[in-house]
């Protein structure tokens, strides 16, 4: 099992385990053409990253990172709404409902107050086959270690409340804290933030 560079041609396996990973959110009910077209987005533009863990043919997991949230947004309205729009459309046509969602996520930046030089961790997940076996953590500091080297000096997660599994791991992290709760999509979602490098809490 390694860890590589997220790629373009990774995007429908990182919407596979997006939707088996958080079945009924927001960006799940967009559906899996929309998921495979945004993740495929993210893989190309400058202002994100990430990572996947791979065994053989097989996407584990994956970690996306983005460096400037307004500028990635920014960037996927100018250069690649082809590619979202429609599946997008079509999934509004079907469920008229996400209109409203579409457009509280449009101003979820707004939320957070973003600082100068802070990026945020927009996914991770793992295929349930991989969880429980300490890959989580080690990529989680894989991407916060690329982000600093990459000259971002604070991050961001924003967590589902009911997300367990995340939360303690973002917790576990050294220098975390919780900044607020946020209301998004009906769901509570806690705002961790810590300041990169993490502190070594050997030293602490």
């Amino acid at each position: 099992m390694e860890i590589t560079p997220f790629r373009q041609h990774h995007a429908r396996s990182v919407a596979e385990i997006h939707i088996e990973g958080q079945p009924g959110t927001f960006l799940t009910r967009l559906g899996p053409s929309f998921l495979t077209a945004l993740y495929a987005t993210m893989a190309e533009s400058p202002w994100a990253f990430g990572s996947v863990v791979v065994e053989g043919d097989t996407v584990a997991g994956v970690g996306i990172v983005a460096l400037d949230m307004d500028r990635l947004f920014g960037d996927a309205k100018r250069r690649y709404w082809h590619r979202l729009l429609w599946p997008m459309l079509r999934q509004v046509m079907r469920h008229p409902s996400l209109l409203a969602e579409i457009m509280q996520s449009l101003r979820y930046s707004a939320k957070l107050d973003v600082l100068p030089g802070e990026m945020e961790i927009l996914f991770m997940g793992l295929r349930r086959a991989y969880m429980r076996q300490g890959i989580g953590p080690r990529l989680l500091s894989q991407l916060l270690d690329e982000a600093h080297r990459r000259g971002c000096t604070l991050a961001r997660a924003t967590v589902d409340r009911r997300n367990r599994a995340m939360r303690w791991m973002v917790a576990a992290l050294p220098g975390v804290y919780i900044d607020r709760e946020i209301e998004l999509h009906g769901r509570t979602m806690v705002v961790y933030r810590a300041e990169l490098p993490l502190r070594d809490s050997s030293s602490q």
